[in-house]
């Protein structure tokens, strides 16, 4: 997809985990071309997240990978102290990396794939942007955008109902760290993202994928794209803070 609009990010050290692939690839991209400095997360992609790194490189961009498993609190706990110690501050975190975790549908959801899903989508975001608002403090302000899911308004499914609890807590973590955060000029948002062509959907049936296209009023997915146009868009407004953004299709 060609994005034409344009944000003025030059200069801006921004970290985006799970960016070696999906809305978080586009969103690297996206900001390297508004000029950011970008700090590219992986956890296992790391193929994926050099080739990423190349190609922003070899146009211009300045960018560096860094690789983390988030639900280990040890490894995360490095993450930001690794990308300062690269680029010497932090002006936005973007936390995108999120899962469901475990095969199992309610009622039968085990405990550990309870745990895993909440250390992913909601400990981690929660603990990354504490050490990213002490940051932002001493430096004047800074941008926080959380990605959520449109389950999160419809409960989830079975498999994934789980996985819109975390969500849904993520969200209210954007309006208590929005209120906090105002007095330091630090701005936290989250995009609430719908159906998107990512690899969530690649062992789902052509018929699973088509039927829960119907449920769309605009009637399909969404490109990796549109969802990181509207976080680049928060990363680079100076006055919206506290919001949720549905990039949906009109769900």
């Amino acid at each position: 997809m060609q994005n034409n609009i344009k944000y003025d990010l030059q200069g801006k050290r921004i970290l985006v985990t799970g960016a070696s692939s999906g809305i978080g690839e586009a969103t690297v991209r996206l900001l390297s071309e508004a000029g950011a400095i970008i700090g590219i997360h992986y956890h296992q992609r790391l193929k994926e997240a050099q080739t990423i790194k190349e190609e922003i490189q070899s146009s211009g961009g300045v960018a560096e990978i860094f690789q983390a498993n988030l639900s280990n609190a040890q490894e995360r706990d490095a993450l930001i102290p690794a990308f300062i110690k690269k680029f010497g501050g932090l002006d936005g975190l973007v936390n995108n990396a999120g899962a469901p975790q475990g095969k199992n549908a309610f009622p039968n959801i085990l405990k550990t794939e309870l745990d895993e899903t909440f250390a992913l989508n909601i400990e981690a975001p929660f603990f990354l942007s504490q050490q990213a608002f002490t940051v932002m403090q001493s430096q004047g302000g800074g941008k926080i955008v959380n990605v959520s899911s449109i389950g999160v308004k419809y409960g989830g499914s079975a498999k994934t109902i789980h996985y819109a609890m975390a969500k849904s807590a993520l969200e209210t973590l954007t309006v208590g760290m929005a209120k906090m955060g105002a007095e330091f000029n630090i701005l936290v948002n989250t995009v609430r993202a719908g159906m998107t062509d990512t690899a969530f959907w690649q062992d789902k049936t052509k018929e699973e994928i088509e039927t829960r296209k119907k449920l769309i009023p605009l009637k399909r997915s969404a490109t990796p794209e549109e969802v990181a146009a509207t976080i680049c868009f928060l990363l680079s407004h100076t006055y919206m803070t506290g919001q949720t953004i549905a990039v949906s299709g009109g769900e």
